[in-house]
């Protein structure tokens, strides 16, 4: 998995290229994020794609948007070039922002997609917002697939601590994003079935550097493009400490008066599975301070920590 851009696509998207004004976009507009993947990025807005630009020939590219979006609108697509080869082309695409976000509005009021929007909403808060700076969690990826491993995961994001502002050494940190309770169980993609894919994913020592290989590129493209939001260092480079990955459980509005969290962290099953994984990785639950999604690492509760805290909330009910 090498979810990274070519030298010539950042350069195309970087000042003096032409795709720059998209960039300058995305820098100015915190509903749009910028992700990138293999050979294409994805434009999110509300966790949907409002632009997918792939890269073709040299120095050309396709965009696409999807036009179920469209099924349920009274606004029409807009007639944008499929093919991107100039700054002409990519500002008609910028132009029709306004239209599409209309459309995608319409969409997700009929066929909502919360846990993907708050994902995006998590990475706003960390990565560019007022308060990115004093985070020390910073998200570089959301959506994540790994096919030949059988690996899903919501966001992929790296650990900066306060106190180790003055190094470039990072820890890595996969989070899976659970809306509701009524995403918690299941075989496929309940927290035990997510659990297990974080075990298949990180036992492998050689599968869990080239992880962190990745987000270490990842990380670096973001910071030149200056889509992370932090105290800059002129000329810095991130590496990532393969040593031990942070699996990091969100649960969003979970209902306080409910067991059944409660019943799926203290389920055998994933309570010897999480004592197994701490011998090469640390599992923590995260809860805000006071609200909203700004990560850090007072807010990271280990699984006994976090039980008392689910259960000092039900006695209050």
């Amino acid at each position: 998995m090498k979810r990274l851009l070519s030298d010539e696509f950042k350069a195309d998207l970087s000042s003096g290229g032409y795709l720059n004004p998209l960039l300058k976009r995305i820098q100015e507009d915190n509903t749009l994020m910028l992700a990138i993947r293999e050979g294409y990025i994805n434009v999110y807005y509300r966790g949907g794609n409002i632009l997918r630009l792939d890269k073709k020939e040299k120095h050309t590219y396709d965009a696409f948007f999807d036009k179920e979006y469209a099924s349920n609108s009274t606004f029409k697509i807009p007639d944008s070039p499929s093919s991107i080869t100039s700054e002409m082309d990519i500002l008609e695409w910028i132009n029709s922002f306004p239209v599409r976000k209309q459309i995608m509005d319409c969409w997700f009021a009929k066929h909502p997609k919360a846990e993907r929007e708050f994902q995006q909403l998590v990475v706003r808060e960390n990565n560019y917002s007022s308060i990115s700076n004093e985070s020390e969690y910073f998200i570089a990826d959301i959506e994540v697939t790994d096919p030949e491993r059988g690996a899903r995961y919501d966001l992929l994001a790296f650990k900066w601590p306060s106190k180790e502002r003055k190094t470039d050494n990072v820890r890595l940190a996969l989070i899976e994003m659970k809306y509701g309770d009524d995403a918690l169980g299941g075989k496929t993609s309940g927290v035990i079935a997510h659990l297990k894919q974080f075990d298949k994913l990180l036992r492998d020592p050689d599968t869990c550097g080239e992880l962190c290989d990745m987000a270490a590129g990842q990380i670096n493209q973001l910071n030149d493009l200056d889509l992370i939001l932090h105290t800059k260092s002129e000329g810095r480079k991130f590496t990532v400490n393969k040593d031990r990955v942070e699996v990091i459980f969100l649960f969003a509005n979970h209902n306080p008066r409910s067991k059944k969290l409660l019943n799926e962290l203290k389920s055998t099953e994933f309570s010897s599975l999480a004592a197994k994984m701490s011998e090469y990785c640390d599992i923590r639950f995260f809860v805000s301070s006071t609200a909203g999604y700004g990560m850090h690492r007072a807010c990271m509760f280990k699984l006994d920590e976090y039980i008392n805290f689910l259960n000092n909330m039900l006695s209050r009910k």
